[in-house]
């Protein structure tokens, strides 16, 4: 595998990082390998500044053979496939025993994954050519996500169709006969099982069979779960898991799997009184498809850590026959053959996504508040003083003079206030992509090199149809899977090699930066203990990609972690106060996404809601409009850094919102949204004027169902399927009207005051 190139800045690049990395020749390397290594001039040697004695994290446990897809998508068919028994008490010779191996044997020698025969099976009856199926919903238009409807065949037809059965014969290399006696065997009743509950709920979406759920449990959970993981556990589950309440316990049952409490009246269908037996929910039986690292309660030191791998790991990375240490190459194959080797249980720890407390605490680099005693005998207090304010310290990195990220008035953890990252041999970070497609900079104070994996922009849709592929259930019950760093597949894959997607790889030391570009899948591991930490940043180039991520995290439900319009609507008023702020292109480029997004709204108000919402309200302040009060000109300085302690500050801002997310498709409601009242005219009346955007998503997310945030594109789909034509929108006095009677519409910006924005930056440019 081909290595990403390596840059080497010179003094003069290095100290102004966005103009470097923005020439086109660093760009082109960005496009073609999505990232690239950098190594800093010389005499750049910043001491590392961690409060050694007061440092502490948590660490994250790894199983490693659970983060490869296809191995995690095997066990929890079988833990699927023993809860349906279990529940619906079958009595066949296969169904009244518990299956541990996902692996079915037969006596010829031949045999074939559970999950992977199911699955093929599903593909044949849902490939359009196949099955007739152009994966359309009932207005004939394609789905608005990226889940795919799930046809459930007859089974007497899944039994007859020979051209099913030579095609998988060919797939498993098993003579179809035996694959047919296998499918008979165990999948057959679970596959019927399955297609009933698609019919009666009238939807052919797994994820549609599912309750939702606050703090989902996997089915993969490990056993010896933290005191805090049951502690938390016992407080969130005291009510019902569907409705949230603990009204009328007699009522009530619990789940024999998940062990989570239902009322008999909140199931889909309601139960009349609680069965005899076994009784496990849907998520447990359909699955949920979740599945989240275990967190240690204990709060390591770095000492501690490094004394855990050198009693415990140190063998992992040495030659069992001669104990000479493994090359990086020999630790590679071996990370991934315990990847790929769903008999392994190897676990181990990483101190991964670690925001600090204090000084001393959120960063390695020089800073402000704090220098370690042992600093003055590396550098002098000029020197100090330097690396303080240099910016490529990722404490300046993100608010650097050309980054668009100081835009906002507020820190962002893990974008613009550093992560910390603890490694020890073999953790590991999985596939994913930077939050809303952004640049990353990883820097590594100390310890074993890491080993880096990219897969560029331009091999990310082969990517994500590959994974699809292999899982299309899971992601259709998780469309946000590859946001949640939880999933590996091995570039060295035959089903990855095959695809042609583009694949690079690194190998970071200490005192080196790997640079992300966006849209680059990124994954690796940590050949032993190191520390390295890591922000986000933008360059002008940025903005399109910032925009489809947008659009991208609509589909999957993905919350965005700022809001685009915002920070594009900052840039054009910046400019109108310093014209030489920002590049033409990149204000010009803003300007016109504005106008698009605000021309957008301003068609949906008029053309598909004005004959069926009667009240709108000016939200104002409440919603951070930030034109109602005047904003500073200078957010961030460009040469100051923040102290540790305005970090700390800002980042507690996390458990705030600043923005009002629809309840549908998660997305920023950027400049108005609708309060949806599920029970029309006889609703609760609410006084959301006074509410923070915060108390409004938590009464839009809460269980008992009463309201939903729309943004506008959502609402005017809930108002045309109401009617059952998107053509035409809801006549006054149509009988559907009182389903949206008492619905409102809440301008979160006054459109007027932007179009005024727009106006003076319109002539601006021109002139």
């Amino acid at each position: 595998m081909d290595h990403i190139p390596v840059i080497f800045p010179s003094e003069s690049e290095f100290a102004n990082p966005i103009d470097y990395l923005s020439q086109p020749s660093i760009q082109r390397l960005g496009r073609h390998y999505g990232m690239v290594k950098l190594i800093p001039p010389a005499n750049f040697k910043p001491p590392f500044c961690i409060d050694r004695e007061n440092f502490r994290f948590h660490v994250r446990v790894q199983n490693l053979s659970v983060l490869n897809i296809l191995n995690r998508c095997r066990l929890f068919f079988v833990k699927q496939w023993n809860n349906y028994n279990r529940a619906s008490g079958a009595k066949n010779h296969v169904a009244d025993k518990t299956v541990l191996n996902p692996y079915i044997k037969l006596q010829t020698g031949e045999g074939v994954y559970l999950y992977d025969l199911f699955i093929e099976v599903l593909k044949f009856f849902n490939n359009d050519e196949n099955s007739g199926n152009n994966n359309t919903n009932h207005n004939g238009k394609r789905p608005r996500s990226l889940q795919r409807i799930i046809n459930f065949p007859a089974l007497q037809k899944v039994n007859s169709d020979t051209r099913l059965w030579k095609r998988l014969s060919c797939r498993f290399e098993v003579d179809g006969r035996h694959l047919q006696e296998i499918f008979s065997a165990y999948i057959a009743n679970y596959y019927e099982y399955l297609a009933s509950q698609t019919k009666n709920r009238g939807s052919q979406y797994f994820s549609k069979l599912l309750y939702k759920e606050e703090y989902p449990k996997s089915l993969l959970s490990d056993d010896d779960v933290s005191e805090t993981e049951e502690d938390s556990e016992d407080s969130e589950e005291e009510g019902c898991a569907v409705c949230n309440h603990d009204t009328k316990p007699s009522k009530m049952m619990l789940c024999d799997s998940c062990d989570k409490p239902f009322h008999i009246f909140c199931l889909s269908p309601p139960l009349d009184s609680i069965p005899k037996g076994d009784w496990i929910c849907n998520n447990c039986i359909i699955g949920n498809g979740y599945y989240g690292f275990r967190e240690e309660r204990h709060r390591y030191s770095l000492e501690e850590f490094q004394n855990l791998w050198n009693n415990n790991e140190k063998n992992l990375t040495s030659d069992p026959s001669t104990g000479e240490p493994l090359s990086i190459e020999q630790l590679e194959e071996k990370f991934w053959n315990y990847v790929n080797d769903m008999e392994n249980t190897l676990t181990v720890k990483y101190g991964a996504d670690v925001l600090g407390e204090g000084p001393g605490e959120i960063s390695g680099f020089p800073s402000k508040d704090y220098k370690p005693l042992d600093s003055k005998t590396k550098c002098s207090d000029q020197d100090f003083e330097n690396y303080t304010n240099h910016p490529m310290n990722l404490l300046n990195l993100p608010d650097a003079k050309g980054s668009l990220l100081p835009m906002f008035d507020r820190k962002i953890s893990g974008m613009t206030v550093p992560w910390i990252y603890v490694g020890s041999t073999f953790s590991t970070f999985c596939w994913h992509l930077e939050d809303q497609y952004t640049l990353s900079a990883n820097y590594q104070h100390e310890g074993a090199p890491k080993v880096w994996y990219s897969i560029p922009e331009s091999s990310c849709d082969r990517f994500n149809q590959l994974m699809r592929e292999l899982a299309p259930d899971l992601f259709e019950k998780q469309p946000d899977l590859l946001h949640q760093l939880v999933t590996l597949i091995s570039p060295y894959d035959e089903k990855f090699k095959k695809s042609g997607i583009k694949c690079f790889k690194a190998v970071q030391q200490p005192n080196e930066y790997i640079i992300t570009f966006p849209k680059c899948y990124h994954a690796g591991f940590n050949s032993g203990y190191n520390f390295n930490e890591a922000v986000n940043f933008t360059l002008d180039s940025w903005v399109p990609y910032g925009m489809e991520a947008v659009a991208d995290y609509k589909l999957t439900g993905k919350h965005c972690v700022f809001d685009m319009f915002e920070l594009m609507l900052n840039v054009i008023i910046e400019s109108l106060h310093q014209s030489s702020k920002f590049e033409r292109s990149l204000v010009e480029n803003c300007f016109r996404e504005v106008r698009t997004i605000l021309n957008s709204n301003v068609r949906t108000i008029e053309q598909l809601l004005s004959n069926v919402l009667s009240k709108k309200l000016e939200l104002g302040r409440t919603i951070r409009d930030e034109f109602a009060h005047t904003r500073k000109r200078n957010l961030v300085s460009q040469d100051t850094q923040y102290s540790q302690q305005e970090q700390q500050q800002r980042g507690s801002d996390d458990d705030e919102d600043f923005d009002v997310f629809c309840t549908r498709c998660k997305t920023i409601c950027s400049l108005a949204f609708v309060l949806h009242y599920k029970n029309g005219p006889n609703r609760k009346k609410r006084k959301i004027q006074s509410m923070t955007p915060t108390k409004l998503n938590e009464l839009a997310n809460s269980n008992n169902g009463e309201l939903e945030i729309l943004c506008l594109d959502d609402y005017a789909r809930l108002v045309s399927d109401s009617n059952g034509d998107d053509q035409k929108t809801l006549a006054k006095g149509d009988e559907n009207t009182d389903l949206f009677k008492n619905d409102e519409l809440n301008y979160v910006r006054d459109f007027d005051e932007i179009y005024r924005i727009l106006s003076m930056a319109g002539k601006s440019l021109l002139g």
